[in-house]
């Protein structure tokens, strides 16, 4: 991505996969006007349908049940413990791994605290307002966003705008837009204190990804994983050492070897090695006993062989004779 004060190009994709080049330039005096304008057209349609204005959606939410005097307590109590916890990563002075358990159950707070703003949040982009500054945004990403070549507008109406709204390259030139117009951080979550402490003592990698002392990938109980995020595990020590692909295989949770395999409904799933084929049950003799399911199973696999060795011999006769 090309980066100036007032211009970018954004090198993104469109849903099947093709490179698309956008040009995204900073809003001028004229395009808030502009933007104002869908904003307050947008809030009076809102309020004549009757959406709700954001100060009387405390009031719906608690008529509702959606928030209530508990749900703000435990809002309280999360803001209270998140705050206890920074003060001591910043203080310091504790041992080194209890430092490290603070910073994943601030992690977990953190989680924990966003789904519970999330529900109340949720209405909000229905109310008035909230439905006039998308309405308000969106405007501004369509008059921001150009053809890097001619810089005329890539959409000509906010219709041509919502019929691509979706497409990831859309998507990604809003959220830079976003930056640019609030002052977003894109590195507010390697800013927490708890990703800072794992960081600066090499927990985590550049990408807040768990790593070892060796700077493998794991997960939070340190098991070796993929970038897929998948149980793995080396057939040798060395070969752990250098990371070598060959001498790499995949584990369950328990660090059983399992295979992918496809079922009999074609579906791929993953088993341990040790099940991939059942042994045999056993007949009072201690014999082993074949199911009929085999023996059928036997038989079509036969048949078919034995037709496509006679197709074949076929096929050679007749070039044969030819």
């Amino acid at each position: 991505m090309t980066d100036n004060k007032k211009e970018r190009v954004i090198e993104g994709v469109d849903k099947d996969g093709n490179a698309v080049s956008t040009l995204l330039r900073q809003p001028t005096a004229q395009d808030y006007r502009d933007s104002q304008v869908q904003y307050n057209e947008t809030f009076r349609k809102a309020l004549d349908s009757g959406s709700l204005l954001r100060q009387k959606l405390t009031d719906y939410m608690t008529d509702q049940g959606i928030w209530d005097e508990e749900k703000q307590k435990e809002n309280d109590r999360f803001i209270q413990e998140i705050g206890d916890k920074e003060k001591a990563l910043k203080a310091g002075g504790i041992r080194l791994s209890e430092a490290k358990q603070v910073a994943l159950d601030l992690r977990d707070l953190r989680a924990e605290f966003r789904t519970l703003l999330a529900e109340k949040n949720a209405l909000d982009t229905n109310s008035a307002e909230g439905q006039a500054d998308n309405a308000r945004f969106t405007e501004l990403v369509r008059l921001c966003l150009l053809d890097p070549n001619t810089k005329s507008p890539r959409f000509a109406d906010q219709q041509a705008y919502d019929a691509q709204a979706d497409e990831p390259w859309v998507i990604e030139a809003a959220s830079e837009l976003a930056g640019m117009i609030y002052g977003l951080d894109p590195d507010y979550d390697k800013n927490l204190e708890e990703n800072k402490f794992l960081k600066e003592f090499n927990f985590v990698d550049d990408e807040l990804r768990f790593v070892n002392d060796e700077g493998h990938l794991v997960d939070m109980d340190g098991r070796l994983i993929n970038e897929d995020g998948r149980f793995i595990a080396y057939r040798t020590e060395e070969g752990k050492a250098k990371q070598e692909a060959e001498e790499l295989y995949f584990v369950d949770r328990d660090g059983e070897e399992v295979i992918l395999i496809s079922g009999d409904d074609d579906e791929e799933e993953w088993v341990k090695i040790s099940l991939k084929e059942r042994k045999p049950f056993l007949d009072d003799e201690d014999k082993p006993i074949v199911s009929s399911v085999k023996d059928e199973e036997k038989a079509t696999e036969k048949a078919a062989s034995s037709e496509k060795t006679t197709t074949t011999r076929k096929r050679k006769t007749t070039k044969t004779t030819n």
